[in-house]
């Protein structure tokens, strides 16, 4: 599905800016979009009525909504930015949105709106997950890289979660051979520094990397934000390999 950039702004608007939480937005989304065939340009040109008999929204929600609508213009001025920049967005209804995770993540929790740069047909190959502590050991650490550079051998997808330990060693394993890898970030994507994306850039445009964020493009890195990315690398897994846990933890969580 293509969207034009006013079209794209109020995806963001509605997922980032609305104060809703990401059930409440899945489900203006299935009843508006979905099953009303509409756009969310038309959505947010409805009015009170046609919103509370379509979605079946409370007073409350429908005023964060209204107070959203003040912020469209800047929605509209990042998605020029981000598109110059070459960072794509992909929501939940465009059919190239990976199918595994919106399966696996229940409404509540799958994003409505992915960001990403690179080629998508990496999700094609069979995907592996590699998790792990940050902390973790050199024997795991030795495992992670033999194993991650193995798969990429073989043609598999290593996915990782862009985090020091088991998720830096699991990218460095799969790309050290050529291999594919997807990064799964736990803010956003316009919040790798400048040094980090120069690295990356080489191999996203050799087809080898594709950066992914569920996270609005700015937001900073938290713990919340770091457990939320958890579910989404789980979540486009096939098969996940646990190198290293404690018993508590994101990682433990995770698998």
């Amino acid at each position: 599905m293509e969207h034009n950039l006013q079209e794209q702004a109020c995806w963001l608007l509605l997922t980032y800016e609305s104060g809703l939480t990401t059930r409440i937005i899945n489900e203006i989304i299935v009843a508006w979009c979905y099953q009303g065939n509409r756009s969310l340009q038309e959505f947010f040109a409805a009015s009170q009525q046609e919103w509370s008999d379509t979605c079946h929204l409370g007073a409350e929600n429908m005023k964060k909504l209204e107070q959203a609508k003040e912020k469209l213009v800047g929605q509209a001025f990042l998605v020029e930015q981000l598109n110059h920049d070459h960072i794509h967005l992909l929501t939940v209804l465009d059919d190239n949105y990976p199918h595994l995770l919106k399966s696996s993540l229940k409404r509540e929790q799958a994003p409505p709106v992915l960001f990403y740069a690179g080629d998508l047909r990496i999700l094609e190959r069979q995907t592996i997950a590699i998790i792990g502590s940050r902390k973790a050991g050199e024997k795991s650490l030795a495992f992670t890289r033999a194993v991650s550079s193995y798969l990429a051998e073989q043609g598999a997808n290593v996915i990782s979660g862009n985090a020091r330990g088991v998720d830096r060693t699991a990218y460095e394993g799969a790309t050290s051979t050529e291999g594919c890898t997807t990064v799964v970030l736990p803010h956003g994507i316009r919040k790798l520094s400048g040094v980090q994306w120069r690295a990356l850039l080489a191999k996203i445009e050799a087809g080898n990397v594709l950066l992914l964020s569920q996270f609005h493009p700015d937001a900073q890195w938290v713990v919340s934000r770091a457990m939320e990315r958890n579910k989404v690398v789980t979540g486009l897994a096939q098969i996940v390999i646990v190198a290293e846990s404690d018993l508590q933890g994101g990682t433990w969580a995770g698998a």
